[in-house]
């Protein structure tokens, strides 16, 4: 499988399987084997029985999605887009892109996967980001790769998906607010993915650092509140006994020890 994987990676012509776009996974797959065996009766038998496998045949209604994406691309450029995988992965480049393909939860998502990696074949993202991009995307459900749009703007989702998407690091943290509840925005990666996996490029304007809202007032104001509310709970000690506001007290020698006592005083 990683064979047949390299070969219509590096070697083929890809322009030739436009003419069976749209067709059944298995007939992409036949087209596939014609552009890179010599011997196509021995591996369309080999891969008939292959296809009965259903693991095998849903990897390959998987590829052949991802492949057609790259029809545009010339054999030159996937083969060095494959040697830097290769080279990056310290693995067999068909190896990789066998296991990044076959992670992917929906059909859908080869189709993005696709133009990560057109991206990287024409620079316009770096081989690192490629690797980051597929983990995002491999991470996130497909169903909420549509909300990502709605975070251009600081926006929390009470459905869900935001503790989601925060956690696979598609947004950051823009603000924290006791009273509104924390905003969250696109992280770089994540207008990376929509841009090069969806060509919705949005300009963000990101501040440095999170933002705080306090909604008790000034920090004056909360050490007030607070040494008032100390006030309020201190102690009053007197004949070696401390009497407390709610009626109890405490003997000189019992657990609350010297803090108490120091409480007591002012200290």
């Amino acid at each position: 499988m990683s064979n047949i994987v390299q070969q219509s990676l590096n070697s083929v012509d890809l322009e030739k399987l436009k003419e069976v776009k749209g067709a059944s996974a298995k007939d992409v797959f036949l087209a596939i084997l014609k552009l890179v065996s010599k011997d196509y009766i021995g591996a369309a038998e080999t891969a008939i029985q292959t296809i009965v496998d259903y693991r095998e045949g849903e990897f390959f209604r998987k590829y052949c999605r991802y492949l057609l994406e790259l029809a545009e691309t010339t054999p030159e450029q996937r083969h060095q887009f494959a040697q830097e995988i290769q080279e990056k992965a310290d693995d067999f480049s068909g190896n990789v892109i066998c296991r990044m393909v076959d992670r992917l939860d929906n059909i859908n998502k080869e189709q993005v996967f696709a133009k990560f990696s057109v991206a990287r074949i024409h620079g316009f993202i770096s081989i690192e980001d490629f690797f980051r991009l597929h983990s995002l995307l491999e991470r996130i459900p497909y169903v909420d790769l549509k909300e990502l749009p709605k975070y251009k703007e600081p926006f929390y989702d009470k459905k869900g998906d935001t503790e989601l998407l925060f956690a696979t690091g598609a947004l950051e943290l823009d603000s924290i607010n006791k009273e509104d509840g924390n905003k969250f925005v696109l992280s770089r990666l994540g207008a990376a993915l929509l841009r090069w996996g969806f060509g919705i490029h949005l300009e963000l304007e990101h501040g440095k650092g999170t933002n705080v809202a306090l909604d008790m007032g000034t920090y004056e104001d909360i050490d007030e509140m607070m040494n008032e509310k100390i006030k309020a709970n201190r102690p009053v000690y007197k004949n070696e006994t401390l009497y407390f506001p709610d009626g109890a007290k405490s003997g000189k020698e019992e657990d609350d020890g010297m803090f108490l006592y120091d409480l007591a005083r002012g200290k």
